[in-house]
């Protein structure tokens, strides 16, 4: 009876080897690793050494030459086992292995290479063979099949299964081991098999039954499904088996499975695309489309959506979607607030969130997009601006999906890209504006200035050079343009001193309950008697009460400005709509006109100071531009925003939302 040390990482391959070892009637030492085999040869010198190239620590490689270097183990016959090297690389040859077997290899096989290295300590001390039971065989077959990284099918030459390794089984056969497996005529039906392009495989297509008809089959590329609903991707080799006489007596496949290959190069391709459209994307719509439409191609989702934050209601609003041709909409709200459905608690996370099962009774869903799902799978990744969530990207599968690490990695990585590229986009646009602002500012400026400069200069010199006998009576008017000039500047360098000291932080503002409805009314009592002279109605509709945490006489402030601007822009006989309403946490407060309504070219600098839209001017209509811009500063200073928008079918609608609470 001879010792046998075995080294090998993987267990069903110690299991194979051991079990052989002990059916030739040897003992067997086995080790995990190339540094626990020297200790174990160390202990006790075995008869013959076997091990596996690939090991942590030390590798097969490496415990044969030092094996060989040791003087006194150095005679010891090693046998190598590599899935690894080809038996024809040099490192083998060099290191003085007494023989190479290649993986995979089947029992017959290795018995006889071990009867071989073993010598005539092959028989048993018994003196006959023991001989395993037919179930013995059946496992020890299932062991060494399902131990490999391959999978292998063979047939006979009547198209007969004789081999089906147990991953396979599950594959082609639905997993039901209970009963005879599927046949191969079956296979294309009950694995949807189909081509890469996804049109349906036929069954003399196989590369199994091509091998049968006695073709040499490389790297045919497949799509399965499995019983999950999971999609494979696999490359499969077939090859005829031949008898001596050259007739084919059946055939072999190794079926390999890449799908974990292929997505990989699907997530490259994906993040090459993204990259691609950050560079080619002139704003943040043309973004999101760009970049949804590249993650949802490339990783097979057929529904995306992007969501950014509104910190003025604190909550998410949809910014872009992307539907594959075949994928459906679901009920999803305007807006999201941290915590709510997917997206919400993704954003109060701050982590990557995945939903395996859409249905489950856990999933974090709304109630109404679950009912209404055909998907299986849900997942939502946030995008970041240093610490903080600026947005979160949801995405939907037809088929579940459990997390994997590399897809992980992915998503996290885009998202850091996106969020990135939109802070800096954010940061280069506002500097941009700064810069364009700063020279429009001072050209502005200079001309309102003089405007009015230069009717007191004038008019102070006509009073200056009129006969010392002119009466107050004879230049009260010109004392009326000076006096009026005189105003129209102080109220200028008033407001130009009041929005740098709000711009600046150094002006500050009371924080008291404030019911906005008072508010609103009371401006439009006032504005009530101008806009009555031009015949123009004012329509409120209003609740009996709606609170905001604010400075009352700020807020006013805003109110009669856009009031003001939407009398001053209506002709006579027109409405002036204004409407205030509750919006979840927000106060939107909104003042329609049907006046001309603003070109849309001119609408990106309406809120910078001094700015005056060209319809303004052409119609020769008074005002300084300094309205809106004070009015954006103060709603700002409220933590909320304000926004333009055309009044169809003429006429201009301006929105303002503040947090009810902060």
């Amino acid at each position: 009876m001879a010792l046998v040390m075995l080294a090998e990482d993987n267990l069903d391959h110690q299991r194979i080897v051991a079990e052989v070892v002990r059916r030739l009637g040897h003992d067997v030492t086995v080790v995990g690793d190339g540094r626990a085999g020297l200790a174990a040869v160390a202990a006790r010198r075995p008869d013959l050494v076997v091990t596996d190239v690939d090991m942590p620590h030390l590798d097969g490689v490496q415990l044969c030459r030092t094996l060989r270097a040791d003087p006194e183990l150095a005679d010891i016959p090693i046998m190598l086992l590599t899935g690894y090297l080809p038996p024809s690389d040099p490192r083998l040859a060099s290191v003085g292995a007494t023989t190479v077997m290649t993986k995979p290899f089947s029992v017959q096989e290795l018995t006889s290479v071990l009867r071989r290295q073993l010598g005539e300590q092959a028989t048993p001390a018994t003196g006959r063979h023991q001989a395993k039971s037919p179930a013995t065989e059946a496992a020890l077959m299932e062991a060494l099949l399902d131990g490999l990284d391959v999978g292998v099918v063979t047939c006979d030459a009547d198209g007969r299964l004789l081999v089906l390794s147990p991953g396979l089984r599950e594959l082609f056969c639905g997993g039901d081991d209970s009963g005879e497996p599927v046949p191969v005529e079956e296979w294309t039906r009950q694995s949807r098999l189909r081509h890469p392009d996804g049109t349906l495989l036929r069954t003399a297509e196989l590369p199994l039954l091509r091998a049968l008809a006695g073709e040499d089959v490389r790297r045919a590329q497949l799509l399965a499904g499995d019983a999950d609903g999971q999609e494979h991707r696999l490359s499969i080799n077939a090859r005829p088996i031949r008898d001596a006489a050259g007739t084919v007596t059946g055939a072999v496949a190794a079926v390999h499975d890449v799908t974990a290959e292929h997505r990989a190069q699907r997530f490259q391709d994906c993040t090459t695309e993204v990259l691609d459209v950050l560079s080619r994307s002139p704003d943040a719509m043309t973004l999101g489309d760009g970049i949804l439409r590249a993650v949802g191609t490339a990783v097979g989702w057929p529904y995306l959506r992007l969501w950014l934050v509104d910190p003025a209601g604190d909550v998410l609003r949809p910014a872009a979607v992307f539907l594959a041709g075949d994928a459906v909409p679901m009920p999803l709200p305007d807006s999201m607030a941290r915590g709510e459905g997917l997206a919400g608690l993704c954003w109060q996370r701050g982590d990557l969130l995945w939903v395996p099962d859409v249905h489950a009774p856990d999933s974090p869903l709304l109630p109404q997009v679950v009912a209404a799902s055909k998907y299986r799978a849900a997942g939502a990744v946030p995008l970041r601006s240093g610490e903080q969530v600026t947005g979160v990207l949801t995405f939907f599968s037809w088929s579940p999906q459990e997390p994997e690490p590399a897809l992980a990695v992915l998503l996290r990585g885009i998202a850091g890209t996106i969020g990135a590229y939109l802070e800096r986009r954010r940061a280069e646009e506002l500097a941009a504006h700064l810069a364009a602002a700063t020279d429009e500012y001072i050209a502005l400026v200079g001309h309102e200035l003089r405007t009015p400069l230069t009717s007191i200069s004038a008019y102070t010199d006509l009073i200056a050079e009129s006969p010392d006998s002119t009466t107050i009576g004879e230049v009260r008017n010109l004392i009326e343009v000076i006096e009026r000039n005189n105003g129209r500047l102080h109220t200028l360098i008033e407001r130009l001193l009041d929005l740098a000291a709000l711009e600046s932080g150094h002006a500050r503002l009371a924080r008291v309950a404030v019911d906005l409805t008072e508010v609103t009314a009371a401006g439009v009592e006032a504005i009530t008697p101008a806009a009555r002279e031009h015949r123009i109605t004012v329509d409120v509709h209003a609740p009996a009460g709606l609170t905001v945490p604010g400075d009352p006489d700020r807020l006013r402030q805003v109110v009669d400005s856009l009031l003001s601007n939407a009398v001053k822009f209506s002709p006579a006989g027109s409405t002036v709509t204004v409407t205030l309403a509750a919006d979840g946490d927000l106060a939107v407060l909104t003042i329609a006109d049907t006046g001309a309504g603003i070109p849309a070219d001119d609408l990106p600098g309406m809120f910078r100071g001094l700015y005056r839209g060209r319809n303004a001017h052409q119609a020769g209509i008074p005002g300084a531009g300094l309205g809106l811009t004070l009015s954006r500063v103060l709603v700002e200073r409220h933590h909320g925003t304000i926004t333009l928008a055309a009044n169809r079918p003429t006429g201009t609608t301006v929105i303002v939302r503040i947090p009810r609470a902060q």
